[in-house]
């Protein structure tokens, strides 16, 4: 198992949850949707697996996750078919994945992850050294633009929480258009954009994606 130094990516623990994947607005459904039957996955920032089990369980996937929380790998080394304790934030990441022999994956997975590290741009454009050809990364990004957001905005509110859009651990916010420039900016051809949400109509959210997304989910190559 690859030590680098530790800079949380994730939530505290316990991670698992709901996965809710039959939600048509739930954040870990539309990943879960968007990735092909017998796909090599790398979960970046997996957390303690919840989802690439499901996806090994249901999609035949083959699903390696990295992550730099300790107590979570040691729960996802149990669910995935690899895991390794890896740090986004040292430069070359993606060399140490090289010399592991953890490349040539057809999606890698940023579900909610981005926004917790301090060169988000730099993350993505290092991970295109682990796609095989034709390969696609998945970018989850949560929408500070959301219409709850700027109505606390309008009555002089920003206060963070311990999770969702303001989750104090963020150290980057995105709209619609931020997070297209991320992932195009990073070397990436945008090819799907789907909106997760709370509890609202899909077809509400598909309609006005920047006031009611809470979630925004790209997918490059």
């Amino acid at each position: 198992m690859l030590r680098t130094p530790t800079i949380p990516l994730t939530e505290k623990l316990p991670y698992d949850f709901d996965l809710r994947l039959n939600h048509p607005v739930s954040t870990h459904a539309v990943q879960f949707q968007l990735i092909p039957v017998g796909s090599r996955v790398l979960d970046v920032g997996c957390h303690t697996g919840i989802l690439g089990a499901a996806l090994k369980e249901k999609k035949q996937c083959e699903v390696i996750g990295i992550d730099n929380d300790e107590r979570a790998i040691a729960v996802a080394g149990d669910r995935l078919d690899s895991v390794r304790l890896v740090n986004l934030e040292v430069d070359s990441w993606s060399d140490l994945m090289l010399t592991l022999g953890l490349a040539n994956f057809d999606i890698i997975l940023f579900g909610d992850v981005i926004e917790h590290t301090r060169e988000p741009q730099q993350i993505l454009s290092e991970a295109r050294k682990l796609l095989k050809p034709g390969g696609k990364v998945i970018v989850s990004l949560p929408n500070v633009a959301n219409l709850r957001v700027r109505l606390g905005l309008l009555f002089g509110n920003f206060d963070y929480g311990d999770s969702g859009i303001l989750d104090k651990s963020h150290l980057r916010f995105f709209t619609q258009k931020s997070a297209r420039e991320l992932v195009g900016e990073a070397g990436y051809k945008i090819v799907a954009e789907r909106y997760s949400g709370y509890s609202l109509p899909k077809w509400l959210i598909d309609a006005m994606p920047t006031l009611f997304a809470v979630n925004i989910i790209l997918v490059g190559e």
